[in-house]
């Protein structure tokens, strides 16, 4: 049986800036208290297709993501299989919102954008998973997206 918990948050920042801190993801545990660390495990600097990259959380146990979807600018997903039985998935979607700056419809859609988070589990023990660890992985979730928003937000502030 598969489990998934999505979540979304409005960022009054453009979607630019948003994927700029978003992608790059090994300085998340910088702006976010959902990671305490994120290190890609491959030459490359930036997410691709294929990269891995290992990750720590405060209270689940440390694993290796495998991004298997990316589009530049909009998001990407990686997802892993370090927990036995349990195949987790988690995509990151970053959209435009028209008409959200200030002067109405702008060159880049507006001033804001809506992220979106969806984390799925499937596998013969995600049920079980799901009931020991998933209160935790959402409370994860929301954290990075509330974490996302400030840091945005507090980078448009500080240009302007």
């Amino acid at each position: 049986m598969a489990h998934a918990y999505r979540t979304s948050t409005r960022i009054d920042a453009p979607a630019d800036v948003v994927w700029q801190i978003l992608s790059d993801v090994e300085r998340m545990p910088s702006w976010t208290g959902s990671m305490s660390r994120v290190t890609l495990l491959g030459p490359e600097r930036a997410i691709v297709v294929g990269s891995r990259v290992e990750i720590d959380q405060p209270g689940l146990p440390t694993a290796t993501w495998e991004v298997d979807g990316l589009t530049d600018g909009q998001g990407f997903s990686w997802s892993s299989s370090s927990t036995p039985g349990v195949r987790t998935g988690i995509a990151h979607r970053v959209t435009p919102l028209r008409g959200a700056g200030p002067d109405g419809d702008g060159p880049d859609g507006g001033a804001a954008c809506e992220v979106t988070m969806v984390v799925a589990q499937s596998g013969m023990l995600a049920g079980l998973t799901n009931q020991v660890v998933g209160s935790r992985s959402r409370e994860l979730a929301d954290t990075e997206l509330a974490d996302l928003r400030a840091e945005a937000e507090l980078r448009v502030r500080d240009k302007g």
